[in-house]
């Protein structure tokens, strides 16, 4: 075997080894350190009244976050994780609502530790469709993105209600069963 042919087989095998080390292998991947998203469970229900009222025959509506559902992916020219969700939301309708589509008031907040981030504001609106005691929703897609850092996987994405202490304080001393 001549020296040039051997350099070449040398050279081929030398890009083949490189070419290896730039594979797809889920293995070889950065880690990826995602902040958890969940239901924030003191704000997950909301019954809502007509105004001063809060006996069964002046109730609007019953609330519940069902869940959120999501991904999270790395882009990882920018070193950043992109979190993409949903919220889902199911409500049964009051004998004060007469089956009329409801509006509520939901936050999306950013917490470290204890501590809130950064909140956003947003509502849903679920129709009773026909004469149905029930109606369901689930959220437009939520974009939220973080920098792929250790720290980032102590960080907390909640969902929830955003309710007066009042109903605050009748959501905890009135638990919806089977929740």
């Amino acid at each position: 075997m001549n020296e040039f042919r051997l350099k070449m087989i040398v050279a081929a095998l030398s890009l083949l080894a490189l070419a290896g080390c730039a594979s797809d292998d889920p293995a070889s991947a950065p880690p990826m350190f995602c902040p958890q998203v969940a239901v924030l469970q003191q704000a997950a229900v909301l019954t809502q009244f007509l105004p001063d009222h809060s006996d069964i025959g002046a109730q609007i509506t019953t609330a519940r976050v069902t869940g959120v559902a999501g991904a999270c992916t790395l882009e990882p020219k920018k070193h950043q994780l992109s979190i993409k969700f949903q919220a889902g939301f199911a409500a049964t309708n009051g004998p004060a609502n007469n089956f009329s589509a409801v509006t509520l008031p939901y936050f999306v907040a950013i917490t470290d530790d204890d501590n809130i981030v950064q909140e956003g504001f947003y509502t849903v609106t679920l129709n009773f469709d026909g004469n149905a005691s029930t109606a369901q929703a689930t959220t437009s897609p939520i974009k939220l993105d973080f920098p792929n850092r250790h720290w980032s996987s102590h960080v907390q994405v909640l969902v929830g209600f955003q309710e007066t202490q009042a109903e605050l304080d009748y959501a905890a001393s009135h638990p919806v069963v089977g929740q």
